[in-house]
């Protein structure tokens, strides 16, 4: 498993290199061999009535979309708030992972819920990195995340702050 995670890690870094477009389907790619990795039961990129989802994946018995980004600029709530619709529109237990890996605009976290129920978990690249070094494994990341926005209501815990606990 070892091996395989800084093998991931390099392949990472790869994926830094390329350009825009080529650079976010990559980490899609990428984040599927990830929750393989861990056999998180995880599905690619696909279509439903017209929405675009990049991902899914079942982990502890919750069913999860993905949207990940990898845009020069932080992001937005105006995303947040198109994959919140994406997430709302399936069943009541499904939640979304929101992957950016540019972190997210101070705002659009703040808005996130703003007086709804959570539906979304974020996470930036840093938090990818640290799971990526090894410093906390990714299902615990995931898990912690989950925990936090359960019992507060906040969206985006940092691998940071759970390292720091």
């Amino acid at each position: 498993m070892a091996d395989k995670l800084v093998e991931l890690r390099q392949d990472f870094i790869t994926i830094t290199g390329q350009e825009a477009q080529r650079r976010g389907y990559s980490l899609e790619k990428f984040l599927n061999e990830l929750f393989a990795l861990y056999d998180i039961d995880a599905k690619g990129s696909f279509r439903v009535y017209g929405e675009q989802i990049d991902g899914a994946f079942t982990f502890q018995g919750v069913e999860y979309l993905l949207e990940a980004k990898w845009h020069k600029d932080l992001t937005p709530l105006a995303d947040l708030d198109v994959f919140s619709g994406k997430v709302n529109r399936k069943l009541d237990n499904t939640l979304g992972l929101f992957v950016s890996m540019m972190g997210f605009q101070p705002s659009a976290i703040e808005l996130a819920t703003d007086g709804q129920r959570p539906a979304l978990l974020l996470m930036d690249g840093s938090d990818l990195m640290m799971a990526l070094d090894g410093r906390i494994a990714f299902p615990e990341l995931l898990k912690r995340k989950r925990q936090h926005a359960a019992q507060n209501g906040d969206v985006f815990l940092r691998a940071t702050q759970i390292l720091s606990e």
